[in-house]
């Protein structure tokens, strides 16, 4: 197989040759690890190879996964031939991370290979395993009526992994992985080799963004520095200027006025944890305080279907639509822009100091509105709790940050288009023709 010359460890962002790559033994009496503990399988540096170009372990098995020689940790194989990209997920507690997470992905899963020719699959099944429970209760629950919730991401659990680094234990978060891959219907199917990305998201529990929670013991948000794109989910249902907006515009449960916080939800402001995470980014990815970060952020502002009608003009349907004799639909990044600056000024007016934080830090900075389920929780008669039947979601641009954010930095996979003003070179579209000397969509495949 085609190697990349450097692999980066999606478990502790160590960087490394892959003939430097550990490989784990095979054979059952082969255990105990020294970094990881007496019920892993032990990993070693191999000096004989099946002809295959599988490791031989210590009792002669074919070993066929590799680990990192820093953590031990196991790396999916498509890490070492594909290159990848890294995105965060972050936000307070309760402000609908794994919600929007799990529909996210469950809706690329569908829409990648339907409408842009792209597959989306699991690049390590058994990392993405929460990812699979979270999907299964949503979309495809034994019992549509029953009122679900999602388990709360905890700081500790099998979202993380504990290893020995020399005289103490460390915690590192457990990526969510997946490959991207051009289908033969694609345009660039035959640059498949140089388009095609594994991308890992993190998904943290919101008390890990918290002042004071990035340690040498529990570095588990330093992959926000490496973030080719950072996701901060903004909860409008946790800011009380939003609630009071809302007042007599939703029958969201968690708009109503109130003078506690939910369970849930985080004592600490969510700007104050948007500033923590922008501090660390700076730390880990040594820029000054005056300096600005060149990897976009987006602000993704959740629960949109409690707080739509702040916005009653806003259209909620998809902002992508089919190229002429193609087989594969674009991003129409006129629609984008157009409701991220509505969102923008609606901000502005309710929580300056969030978007105050962000343009201080990023150049490129975009906001998107999200329903995870597209409508509100019920509340539990007998618990007490919020909850969701899986027939009532359906949510609704849930895919587009992601779509967005890999049109836009991941070139190659999924095209876009855009009015662009009349007068220009009509060559510079594959639209162009009847259209020219008119403003016109402007389409792009790179």
């Amino acid at each position: 197989m085609t190697l990349l010359a450097q692999v980066t460890c999606p478990h502790c962002w160590h960087v490394f040759a892959p003939e430097e790559s550990l490989w784990i033994s095979e054979h059952p009496d082969l255990v105990g690890d020294a970094k990881l503990g007496s019920d892993f399988a032990q990993r070693f540096l191999p000096s004989r190879f099946s002809v295959e170009g599988d490791a031989i372990d210590a009792a002669g098995y074919r070993a066929t996964r590799m680990a990192c020689p820093n953590c031990h940790l196991e790396i999916a194989r498509a890490a070492y031939q594909i290159p990848a990209l890294f995105y965060s997920i972050l936000g307070a507690p309760a402000c609908g991370k794994s919600y929007f997470l799990a529909s996210m992905t469950w809706r690329l899963r569908q829409l990648l290979p339907q409408y842009f020719q792209v597959t989306m699959n699991d690049a390590d099944a058994q990392s993405n395993a929460r990812l699979h429970q979270y999907e299964e209760q949503q979309f495809l629950n034994p019992d549509p009526d029953q009122l679900v919730s999602l388990a709360k991401t905890e700081t500790q659990g099998d979202l993380y992994d504990r290893v020995t680094m020399g005289d103490h234990s460390v915690t590192l978060p457990r990526p969510f992985l997946f490959t991207l891959q051009p289908t033969a219907r694609h345009p660039n199917y035959s640059r498949s080799r140089t388009v095609s990305r594994v991308v890992c998201l993190y998904d943290n529990a919101g008390e890990s963004f918290l002042p004071g929670a990035d340690t040498v013991s529990s570095p588990v948000t330093r992959h926000l520095a490496l973030s080719a794109c950072l996701f901060f989910c903004f909860d409008p249902t946790q800011d009380p200027r939003f609630r009071r907006a809302c007042e007599g515009k939703s029958t969201d449960p968690q708009m109503v006025a109130r003078a506690s916080r939910l369970d849930r939800e985080a004592s600490v402001r969510q700007d104050t944890i948007l500033l923590e995470a922008i501090q660390r980014v700076r730390r880990h990815a040594g820029l000054r305080e005056d300096q600005l970060h060149q990897r976009p952020m987006v602000i993704v502002v959740t629960k949109w279907d409690s707080w739509k009608n702040l916005l009653p003009d806003l259209p909620n349907d998809a902002p992508y639509f089919d190229i002429a004799g193609q087989p594969l639909r674009t991003l129409n990044l006129d629609r984008i822009r157009h409701v991220s600056d509505r969102l923008e000024s609606l901000l502005r007016t309710l929580c300056p100091e969030i978007v105050a934080a962000a343009q201080g830090f990023v150049q490129d900075l975009t906001f998107i509105p999200v329903s995870a389920t597209g409508r509100g929780p019920e509340r539990d008669p007998t618990t007490g709790s919020l909850g969701i039947r899986p027939r009532d979601i359906e949510p609704y641009w849930v895919e587009v940050p992601m779509l967005y954010a890999i049109s836009q930095w991941a070139r190659g996979l999924i095209g876009t288009q855009q009015m662009i003003p009349a007068g220009r070179n009509a060559g510079a579209s594959p639209l162009s023709g009847s259209n020219a000397g008119s403003d016109r969509p402007r389409s792009e495949n790179q």
